[in-house]
C-alpha cells in the first residue's frame, strides 16, 4: 500500500467507504419518486412502469457478480470512484427522459453504477478493518447505505424544485467527482497485491463458482431473510390500506421500519464482537421470525408492530452473515460480497412476483404468512451445514 494508503487509519478508511455507500445510495428512490411523473409525461402503461422498476434488480443480480471479480482481480478503487458517477448521472437524468428508451437507458446507467460500487465498497472492508471488527465495520457501511436511502426522495425533489432541470446531472454528480478524487488521493490501493501478481488469477465463472461454493450455506440463510424482508416491505403498505389507513399511516410506519432496521444493525454487530457472528444469527433469525408470525396471526395495531419489528429485526443480522462469507473468501471479498449483497438482493427482487400473484389469489395474510414462516426454513441449514464450514462462533 502507498504512503497515503498507510496514512489513514481503518476506522477513517471504513468512514470513507460508508460515506461512499451513502453517496451511492442517496439516488436509491430516484426512479420511484419521479416514476408518476414518467407514467403521466411519457404515456405508460403500468406494465411498462413495472418494467423500469424491475430493470434495476435485474442489473443487481446480473452485474454485481461480475464487478466483484473484477474488483478482485485488481487493487486500484476503480469501481467505487465510477459507481457513484454513473449512479448519479443516471438517477438524475430519468426525471428528464423525453422517451421510453431514454428512461430505460437512464434506469439501466444508474443500476449499472450502483452495481458496480457495492461490490468494492463492501468488500474492501475486510482488507482495511480488523478482523475482530469486520461486522461492525459492514453495519457502519449498511448505515451509510440506509441513511443515503432515507433521504433519497427528499433529495430527489429538491433538485428537481430548486434547480433548472437541466443542471441536475450537473449538480448531482458534484458529491461523486468529489469522492472519487478522496478515495484516489486517500486509498489509492485497497490492498497490496492483485491475484494476477500472486499467481492465483482465475476466470469469472470460475472464480464466481469456486467463492459460491465456500459460502453457499450462509448464502442460503440470506436469500430465505431478504425474500422475507423484501415481502414485509411488498405487503405492508398492502395491508394498511386494505384494513382502511391513510397514506400518512404508510409512511409512518415504513419509516419506523426503515429507522429500526438503520439502527439493530450496529447494535447487533456490536454484540457479535463478543459473541461471535454464528451465534448473534442463530438468535436473531428465530426472533424476527417469531415477531412477524405473531404480526401474522393478530390484528390492528398489534400486528402492524410486530410486523415492522420483525422485518426490522432480520436486517440486525446482516453484517455478521456478510463478515462470515468473507472470513470463508478472504481472497475473493469483493466476490463474495457480491453474491452476498447483489444476487440474493436482485433474486429476493424477482421473488415479488410470484408473491404478488400468491396474494391475489389467496389474499394478504395467506401471503403475510408465508413470509413470517420463511425464515424459519434457514434453521436446518444454520444447525446441520454451518457445523460442516467450521462455523461454530
Amino acid at each position: 500500500m502507498t504512503t497515503a494508503g498507510k496514512a489513514l487509519s481503518s476506522k477513517t478508511k471504513v468512514a470513507l467507504l460508508s460515506t461512499g455507500h451513502l453517496v451511492n445510495d442517496v439516488h436509491t428512490a430516484f426512479l420511484d419518486t419521479f416514476l408518476p411523473y414518467l407514467v403521466k409525461n411519457l404515456g405508460l402503461s403500468y406494465a411498462q412502469a413495472g418494467i423500469l422498476t424491475s430493470l434495476s434488480g435485474v442489473i443487481h443480480t446480473v452485474f454485481q457478480p461480475i464487478m466483484g471479480h473484477v474488483a478482485d482481480r485488481h487493487t486500484r478503487p476503480w469501481p467505487i470512484m465510477f459507481g457513484p458517477i454513473a449512479a448519479a448521472l443516471g438517477a438524475s437524468m430519468i426525471p428528464l427522459s423525453t422517451s421510453y428508451a431514454m428512461a430505460l437507458a437512464m434506469v439501466t446507467l444508474w443500476g449499472i453504477g450502483a452495481a458496480t460500487f457495492h461490490p468494492q465498497g463492501q468488500g474492501s472492508l475486510g482488507y482495511v478493518a480488523p478482523p475482530s471488527e469486520l461486522a461492525f465495520a459492514i453495519s457502519l457501511f449498511g448505515l451509510g447505505g440506509m441513511s443515503g436511502g432515507t433521504i433519497s426522495s427528499i433529495y430527489a425533489i429538491a433538485l428537481y424544485r430548486y434547480f433548472p432541470h437541466w443542471a441536475m446531472p450537473v449538480i448531482a454528480v458534484i458529491p461523486p467527482l468529489i469522492l472519487a478524487a478522496v478515495y484516489y488521493r486517500t486509498m489509492p490501493r485497497i490492498r497490496d497485491r492483485s491475484p494476477e501478481e500472486d499467481g492465483d488469477d482465475v476466470g469469472m465463472i470460475r472464480n464466481l463458482s469456486s467463492v459460491f461454493r465456500r459460502i453457499y450455506p450462509i448464502w442460503a440463510v440470506t436469500i430465505l431473510r431478504e425474500c422475507s424482508q423484501k415481502g414485509v416491505r411488498f405487503l405492508l403498505p398492502l395491508l394498511i390500506v386494505s384494513e382502511g389507513g391513510s397514506i400518512t399511516k404508510v409512511g409512518t410506519f415504513l419509516f419506523f421500519l426503515s429507522l429500526t432496521a438503520s439502527i439493530l444493525p450496529l447494535i447487533a454487530a456490536r454484540i457479535a464482537m463478543e459473541v461471535g457472528n454464528v451465534k448473534i444469527v442463530k438468535i436473531i433469525i428465530p426472533l424476527a421470525s417469531t415477531f412477524l408470525v405473531i404480526g401474522w396471526a393478530t390484528e390492528g395495531f398489534l400486528s402492524l408492530a410486530m410486523i415492522v419489528i420483525g422485518g426490522a429485526s432480520i436486517t440486525a443480522c446482516n453484517p455478521a452473515t456478510d463478515a462470515m462469507a468473507q472470513e470463508l473468501a478472504p481472497d475473493k471479498r469483493s466476490t463474495a460480497s457480491s453474491l452476498m449483497m447483489g444476487f440474493s438482493f436482485g433474486l429476493a427482487g424477482v421473488a415479488m412476483a410470484p408473491l404478488g400473484w400468491f396474494t391475489d389469489a389467496a389474499g394478504l395474510r395467506a401471503a403475510l404468512g408465508i413470509v413470517a414462516f420463511l425464515p424459519f426454513l434457514s434453521l436446518p441449514v444454520m444447525y446441520l451445514l454451518w457445523p460442516k464450514k467450521g462455523l461454530i462462533r
